[in-house]
């Protein structure tokens, strides 16, 4: 066996080491090559005769309905907002809290068209009372009422729940954001 001194074996270390990290990327260069020719993402209209068009007029309706998941898709961005819209307070941009507390009641309003069924316990509970009463503290810009007003939201938010049964929804103070406002 041959016995390499120390200059010599370091130069075949670093030449070995070089040799592995080209490698390393060829192969890695190689995978997102491969990945992007099968990955193309199009945000253009839809392709005529889409899911939609293969259905008869009769069948769309229905389609769409279960497309939305009845009330669940409008709770799901009704809570987005309501996250949003307390950090947003919380942070004092009472612009992006007015927004999203505006898109939340869009939202919510948008939800009974499709939902008349729950208008009356969401207009009793909700729309008429502390809906308005915390965009009146975000317009006023006072994080004190803002953060009372929340409570109130809160507490009518689980009222709703609970007059649609749905009692073990409760409302909790957000606790994780989603965006930095």
């Amino acid at each position: 066996m041959m016995r390499l001194d120390s200059r010599s074996r370091a130069g075949l270390v670093m030449a070995a080491a070089a040799a592995l990290l080209g490698l390393g990327a060829a192969a890695g260069w190689e995978v997102v090559r491969a990945q992007s020719q099968g990955h193309t993402h199009s945000h253009g209209a839809p392709a005529k005769g889409g899911w939609l068009h293969r259905l008869g007029p009769d069948a769309r309706v229905a389609a769409i309905d279960r497309q939305l998941r009845g009330f669940e898709t409008t709770m799901a961005e009704v809570a987005y907002r309501y996250t949003e819209m307390y950090f947003g307070g919380l942070d004092g941009n009472w612009a992006y809290a007015h927004h999203m507390a505006h898109t939340m009641g869009d939202a919510l309003t948008t939800g009974l068209e499709r939902r008349p069924q729950f208008r009356k316990s969401a207009d009793a509970l909700f729309l008429k009372g502390p809906y308005l009463q915390i965009v009146d503290a975000i317009k006023a810009k006072d994080l004190a009422l803002f953060k009372e007003r929340v409570e109130e939201l809160r507490a009518a938010c689980t009222a709703c729940h609970a007059a649609e049964a749905h009692p073990f929804i409760k409302i909790g103070v957000p606790t994780v954001r989603r965006n930095r406002s």
